[in-house]
């Protein structure tokens, strides 16, 4: 039993490491390498970085943009207020009034600090080619230089370009639009109407006062000239820009972070959806394994849980017990199993171990069962009572091998006993049996006298007989073993009971497999066993009114290597109580038998390294089943 429990035991040890096995490949993605894992959280960083990095660069053009546009509008509204001071000016010309050409900056000059009162506006000047102030919001900077790279409009594709200056007496950054002054662009435009009206309607010279300007400076000032390159710088504040762009930045910040915290928990939760779902795979395939193992298990197992119902019943203890596995789940044991059973689980304390109990149950094929039950209480994680376990252990067929053994160790001692008694017994029975033949011829056939001596003779002999059968029994016998179809030896064997059986009225079948390899044994003692079967059953079957039936058949058992021939009647079975005590020697059911027939078939076929089993039920008749190794 020690060693079916070791052996059960390293099964379910062996299965349990390879669904281990099975689980862990299944779910080696959630055991990826750490390597692997940042370099999925560094690409989708990335991703999200160059995402943040786009969009912060597009917003950014876009607000470039937009001051771009409003340094564009003042370059445009600059010129037409110029415009707009040179057409006054001409139209007082026209009237007579004597305006001085210069009288256009001075009205420009106004304008663009008009203009850069705007909070949003550092500065406006107009500048010439080489970078002296013209014109300029503060007054104070007019006929200063101011150092710029025009080269840049040359690239530009708009009218004018941008860049930023960081001021060193100030921490502030200005964006500076510049662009060429070119207040009178076009083909002629207002210049040259001007000057047509100028050569028709000419100004006739006049004193002047005081205060006025002196006849040498009567001359167009160069300022929107087009002979002479001008540009126009309008310096713009950044700060509501470099707010805006910082205040989306934080927001690209946390969008970033967002999308990539979304991401990751993504990831955790297919990975967390893909390891349930394995779990879940893997746990079925547990359970339907554990559930296939319990029930094709060679012990009979029965579980309540903590409400002391039957949960698991598997086939083997159904067959043991006798019941329907259906009918009794969920129930509870006292109600549903054989006494003998359900005490196990009706212990007061349940931490209580009832082991090394041997009970004798029926089975539902009518067999006896020899168990060995032990009760096991099972606990959690945390202790706590989740119900109880009941093992039964069939013994039965330990029962019959220490039957067998000890079967044999009887007739190891009848053999000796037998030595003895034929040696002993033996020779005073002839000089009987001489005496008794030599007492009978001194009297007249037919008399008393000869009858008792004639008796007396055959009764020596009889018991002469059950001597050497005695002998024959407990003599070890040398085999002559040589290869035979089974098939031929059982018709043959079977042809020297057919008168017997035709006397009785009983059909003899005879069913052979095809093809059946030979088998070596001795043809001489298989028939003896044979034919003792034979007429065993016969002999059951003489009081059976009709239906009598010797059925005979031989198998090839390719998983054992064994030839299986079995002798079956219909006739009046054996009791169960005396089922047991058929192979021993000297017991027999028959008045006139001796009880070796069956006891020197078993000898026999032991010898021959094979096996001998009986079934029968009382009233239906009986089995003999044979199995001859194939080597």
């Amino acid at each position: 039993m020690i060693h079916h429990l070791a052996c059960h035991g390293y099964c379910l040890t062996i299965l349990n490491m390879k669904m281990k096995d099975r689980f862990f490949k299944k779910t080696r993605l959630m055991f990826v390498s750490p390597w692997l894992l940042a370099a999925a959280i560094g690409l989708l960083s990335l991703i999200i970085v160059i995402f943040a990095a786009n969009n912060i660069k597009r917003e950014r053009g876009m607000l470039t943009e937009g001051l771009f546009r409003k340094g564009e509008a003042i370059f445009r509204f600059v010129e037409a207020g110029m415009r707009a001071s040179m057409m006054s000016g001409m139209m007082g010309n026209m009237m007579g009034v004597n305006i001085p050409e210069n009288s256009g900056a001075a009205q420009t000059q106004r304008l663009i600090e008009q203009a850069s009162e705007s909070p949003d506006i550092h500065y406006i000047a107009v500048v010439d080619i080489s970078g002296k102030v013209l014109v300029h919001s503060d007054p104070d900077k007019v006929g200063t230089m101011i150092q710029r790279d025009f080269d840049i409009l040359r690239n530009a594709d708009q009218k004018g370009a941008f860049h930023i200056i960081r001021q060193t007496e100030v921490r502030y950054k200005v964006f500076e639009v510049l662009g060429p002054f070119e207040p009178f662009r076009g083909r002629g435009g207002l210049k040259r109407w001007r000057e047509q009206f100028r050569q028709q309607y000419p100004l006739k010279p006049k004193l002047h006062s005081q205060g006025d300007v002196p006849p040498d400076s009567w001359h167009l000032s160069t300022l929107g000239s087009e002979t002479h390159p001008q540009f126009i710088l309008v310096g713009l504040d950044m700060t509501e820009l470099e707010n805006t762009v910082r205040r989306y930045r934080y927001q690209m910040i946390f969008m970033s972070i967002t999308l990539l915290l979304i991401g990751l928990g993504g990831w955790i939760s297919l990975m967390a959806a893909q390891s349930y779902r394995i779990s879940q795979e893997a746990l079925n395939r547990v359970q339907a394994f554990t559930g296939l193992l319990i029930s094709r298990l060679p012990v009979g197992i029965i579980a309540t849980d903590q409400k002391g119902k039957i949960i698991t019943f598997n086939y083997k203890a159904a067959a043991m017990t006798g019941k329907n596995v259906e009918s009794v789940r969920n129930g509870k044991p006292a109600d549903v199993l054989p006494s003998e059973v359900s005490r196990f689980f009706v212990l007061q304390d349940e931490r209580e171990e009832m082991t090394d109990r041997d009970v004798i149950l029926t089975g539902t094929d009518n067999n006896r069962y020899s168990l060995h039950l032990s009760s096991l209480p099972v606990y959690n994680q945390y202790s706590a009572f989740m119900g109880r376990v009941l093992l039964m252990y069939d013994l039965s067929e330990l029962k019959r091998l220490e039957k067998e053994v000890q079967r044999h160790d009887r007739l190891v001692a009848l053999g000796k006993m037998a030595a003895g008694v034929a040696h002993e017994v033996r020779n005073p029975l002839s000089s009987i049996k001489g005496f008794a033949t030599l007492l009978g011829s001194k009297f007249k056939e037919g008399s008393k006298e000869h009858e008792a001596s004639d008796l007396l003779v055959q009764e020596a002999e009889r018991l002469n007989r059950s001597i050497t059968e005695l002998l024959n029994y407990a003599r070890p016998t040398t085999l002559r073993k040589e290869p035979v179809n089974i098939g031929e030896m059982l018709d043959l064997s079977l042809k020297l009971i057919s008168s017997d059986a035709q006397a009785l009225g009983v059909t003899i079948s005879l069913n052979i497999e095809p093809d059946l390899p030979a088998v070596s044994v001795d043809r001489d003692r298989i028939n003896q066993v044979l034919l003792n079967l034979y007429l065993n059953g016969l002999q059951a079957m003489e009081n059976s009114v009709e239906g009598k039936e010797l059925k005979v058949s031989v198998h090839h058992d390719k998983e054992n290597k064994m030839l299986a021939i079995e002798v079956r009647d219909n006739g009046c079975g054996i009791p169960r109580d005396d089922l047991e005590k058929v192979l021993d020697p000297y017991f027999t059911t028959k008045p006139e038998g001796t009880g070796l027939g069956l006891a020197l078939a078993y000898k026999i076929i032991d010898e021959h390294k094979g096996s001998i089993q009986f079934s029968s039920n009382q009233g239906k008749g009986t089995s003999v089943s044979i199995s001859l190794p194939m080597d």
